[in-house]
């Protein structure tokens, strides 16, 4: 356990050193000081004046999914060239030509690389939070809750990243992994958002949900049950109970699998 945590540590301190860390950082501040001007200002709706913290509430719920859903590219990017890299500097001979198992050295790198996008998705969503406190001096239940949650998701991502790309390129690998969230996003978000009879007899030509969109990766259903902490709203899709079920399942899966590819590699 103690090697496992200080490969972590290392994997941290090692990813803070990449130019493409301080880029997506630098994007997120940009992002973040612009965003600033939708809680500043009046606005009307139908001639009648909106008040402040409604427009606030609406803003930082609206940001929170888009920061949920842009750390899925940050994750993959960080996570694609994880063991490429240490095997070609030869990070990966030095870990373990020490007392350290394959496993340990796997799920280290991953653990490492999850804290780290943990950190800052919470931090962007907790730059929101203190906004909106500040300009309208309420604050948004469940907003940072809601965050934490969206790491599950963020640990699918990043497994499923460093599972493929022990078998594949970097960039397919990546490619992968945004293809299963976008099918996810694109399967259960479109039809959350359009819940007409046109659209349950596009899906199902019975009325009835097809069983591919049942088991495959829940990515969106986890995100939007932890956006109902903020709006306070039923999650009535299906239990959450499966929706997070599912999403520990892949992702015990892909890094079984990951464990399982590693230890017949060549090192």
């Amino acid at each position: 356990m103690n090697n496992l945590i200080r490969i972590s540590v290392i994997t941290l301190k090692d990813q803070m050193r990449q130019k493409s860390f301080y880029i997506l950082l630098a994007i997120a501040v940009v992002f973040v000081l612009l965003i600033r001007g939708c809680y500043k200002g009046d606005y009307a709706v139908n001639g009648r004046q909106v008040e402040s913290a409604a427009v606030a509430w609406h803003a930082s719920l609206i940001v929170f999914h888009f920061i949920a859903a842009a750390m899925f590219l940050m994750t993959s990017m960080l996570s694609m060239g994880i063991f490429s890299r240490d095997r070609d500097d030869g990070s990966m001979v030095m870990f373990l030509s020490r007392c350290v198992d394959r496993w340990q050295y796997v799920l280290g790198r991953i653990a490492g690389i999850w804290v780290l996008s943990t950190a800052f998705m919470f931090i962007l969503h907790l730059t929101i939070f203190l906004i909106a406190l500040a300009n309208t001096g309420e604050m948004i239940s469940g907003y940072l809750a809601a965050s934490l949650l969206c790491s599950v998701n963020l640990l699918f991502a990043i497994v499923l990243t460093c599972a493929l790309s022990l078998c594949l390129p970097n960039f397919v690998a990546a490619s992968f992994t945004l293809m299963v969230i976008g099918i996810s996003f694109i399967s259960d978000g479109a039809y959350q958002v359009m819940k007409s009879e046109l659209v349950r007899q596009m899906i199902s030509s019975e009325g009835h949900v097809s069983l591919w969109r049942i088991v495959f990766p829940k990515v969106y259903m986890l995100q939007h049950y932890a956006s109902t902490w903020i709006t306070n709203k039923a999650f009535d899709s299906m239990p959450p109970v499966y929706v997070l079920a599912n999403i520990v399942f892949y992702t015990g899966v892909m890094a079984a699998f990951a464990l399982w590819r590693y230890s017949r590699s060549e090192v």
